[in-house]
Order: C-alpha cells, then sequence, then structure tokens
C-alpha cells in the first residue's frame, strides 16, 4: 500500500528521547505544539488532571509560521477537576485539539482520568486517557502538478475529502506538590494506521513526554520558575526549555527555547480571580524565519472551586509551574 508522504506528514508528534545530562542537536517539528503547554500540563500528560485542586476551564489558539500559507492552526479546550470519593482522591477531564496544516486536519477527543496517592507533601497520580483521531484530507486542495519528482493525479494524494478515525489511548504518572512537578507519559500509544483509500494512509506515531519543573521563591513576591519538557516518537527528539519571572502569582513573563525552532516571548496576567490569559509570541531558530513572520498563541484560562452542597470557599490563587 502506498503511504501518503508529505511535507505536512511529518508534524506527526516529533520529539526527544530524554537521558539526564546528556544533549544532542536532533530536531523535528512537533505535531500541534504548544510553547505555553505548561499551563495546561494534562493536555500531554492525564495524569496532571486535577492538579489545580479546581474546576480548570482552558481555551488555546495557535497560529503557526504566520506568512506561509496553509501553515498550522491550533485550538484546543479542556475541562478538567479533581474530586474525591471516600477518603481516595481522582481527577477527570476531556480534552479536544483540532489541528490544521496544508490539506489536512486532524480532531482529537479525548476522556481523561487520574487516581492521586498523597506522597511526601503532594500528590502521585496515575492516569489514563481514551478517545478517538479524526484525520481529514482534503485532496483537491493539494497542488498536483506533473514534475520529475511525481506525477499529476499522484495516486498517494486522495481525491475529493477523506476521512479516517482511530483508537487514541495514552498512559501517564505525575507528581507535583506546592513547589515541584514531575510526569512521564506515553500517548497515541495504538498508533493507529488511518486509511483514506485503497492507496493513501495516514499514519500516526507514539508520543513519549517527561517534564519537570520547579518553583524558586524570591524576595518581595516573585518567584522564578524554571522548567524543561522533552519529547520522542522514538526515531526524533524535541526540548523546551523555560524560564518565567512571577510577581505575585498574578503576572509573568519568560522566555522559552525549543531547540533549533523558535525562542518563545512569553506574557500574562490574572485578570481576575480565576481568570487569566496569557500570550506567546515564536520567533523562528531556523531557515523558516526566511519565509515566516514567526508564530502567535493566545490561551484563556478560568479556575474555580466546586462546593457540591458545602459552604462556598473563596477563590485561593493557584501557583502557575
Amino acid at each position: 500500500m502506498v503511504r501518503l508522504k508529505s511535507q505536512y506528514k511529518k508534524r506527526l508528534l516529533l520529539g526527544l528521547i530524554f537521558y539526564i545530562g546528556t544533549l544532542t542537536t536532533v530536531f523535528a517539528q512537533l505535531d500541534a505544539q504548544f510553547s505555553q503547554y505548561m499551563f495546561n500540563k494534562a493536555n500531554l500528560n492525564p495524569a496532571a488532571v486535577g492538579e489545580q485542586q479546581m474546576m480548570h476551564l482552558f481555551a488555546s489558539h495557535r497560529m503557526q509560521w504566520v506568512g506561509i500559507k496553509n501553515a498550522p492552526q491550533t485550538t484546543l479546550v479542556s475541562v478538567n477537576a479533581p474530586f474525591n470519593i471516600r477518603k481516595t482522591k481522582h481527577g477527570a477531564g476531556i480534552n479536544l485539539i483540532n489541528d490544521k496544516a496544508g490539506i489536512f486536519s486532524n480532531l482529537q477527543v479525548d476522556l481523561q482520568y487520574a487516581y492521586k496517592f498523597k506522597v511526601w507533601n503532594g500528590d502521585l497520580s496515575v492516569g489514563a486517557n481514551i478517545g478517538f483521531i479524526n484525520i481529514t484530507c482534503y485532496g483537491d486542495s493539494a497542488k498536483n502538478v506533473e514534475s520529475e519528482y511525481h506525477v499529476a493525479d499522484d495516486p498517494a494524494i486522495p481525491k475529493g475529502t477523506k476521512s479516517g478515525i482511530g483508537l487514541d489511548l495514552g498512559l501517564g504518572v505525575f507528581y507535583s506538590d506546592k513547589n515541584t512537578h514531575m510526569g512521564i507519559s506515553l500517548l497515541r500509544i495504538p498508533a493507529p494506521t488511518i486509511e483514506f483509500d485503497e492507496n493513501a494512509e495516514f499514519v500516526t506515531k507514539q508520543l513519549f513526554t517527561v517534564m519537570g519543573g520547579y518553583n524558586f521563591k524570591l524576595k518581595n513576591n516573585f518567584q522564578l520558575k524554571p522548567a524543561i519538557m522533552v519529547m520522542s516518537d522514538f526515531t526524533t527528539w524535541q526540548m523546551n526549555v523555560n524560564l518565567l519571572l512571577d510577581y505575585k502569582e498574578k503576572y509573568w513573563g519568560g522566555l522559552s527555547y525549543r531547540i533549533q525552532d523558535a525562542v518563545s516571548f512569553i506574557l500574562g496576567i490574572k485578570v481576575l480571580n480565576g481568570l487569566s490569559i496569557g500570550y506567546a509570541y515564536d520567533l523562528p531558530a531556523s531557515k523558516i524565519i526566511t519565509a515566516s513572520h514567526g508564530s502567535h498563541e493566545l490561551f484563556l484560562s478560568y479556575e474555580f472551586g466546586l462546593s457540591f452542597g458545602k459552604k462556598d470557599k473563596k477563590y485561593k490563587s493557584v501557583r502557575i509551574l
């Protein structure tokens, strides 16, 4: 069977195999990437649902490589919350991603669940997600011009609009306390092959992720928040190194570097109790800078307590790792 191969397929979940103290300069584009991933870690690790100890509503939109026609655009919406059953702690949520790039559109919807254990001064969570991946190919949108590299009416490009669906499943372990977070996850475990027709298919890949960070409390209500996130599809890898400066858990700004890809400038503010807005501008650190004006990413986050019949509690600021 002929497999669908194009510049857009290369965006499927590429990352990095993490080894402490060892770095090599291998790079690949990440599918549905977010520079402000640290504000919604459950997107990369189902065990992180309920981490905020509050109901958490999150929405983000990313416009990547502005200036390039049909460049990726990604929307993420998620809802998650902690809850107790007798004396046990749990978390649950739903995560939705719609990623469009070129002639492809990828819709991924997952239900998430985590069971939490009290460990040291924090929570150790074991989680899983289950859902589906739906990929649509708009074949008629492809410029299929005959050249020395391929013939017109390439059978590897479906005619018309074709779509297929596959099972999604992920597992994760996550630890967090007042100042620390660390986690490991394996997503898209089935790695489904999405078949459009007898001549074309879209092959997904597993994604292995490791993340961690620590909050250093400084004088005058400042906090310094370094973090790292690395991921791999077991072929290539990618690393994000972040450093945020937070003031009174209300204002924050900082930098993020995605190895050989982009430098991100991040700003955010908590405008109301529980309501936060964040923005990131990515300046390309590769040759793509000659064609793109960079990438823009905006998120809205709202956190509020759940009383379930008990006396309402006042909102309490939640850390951002």
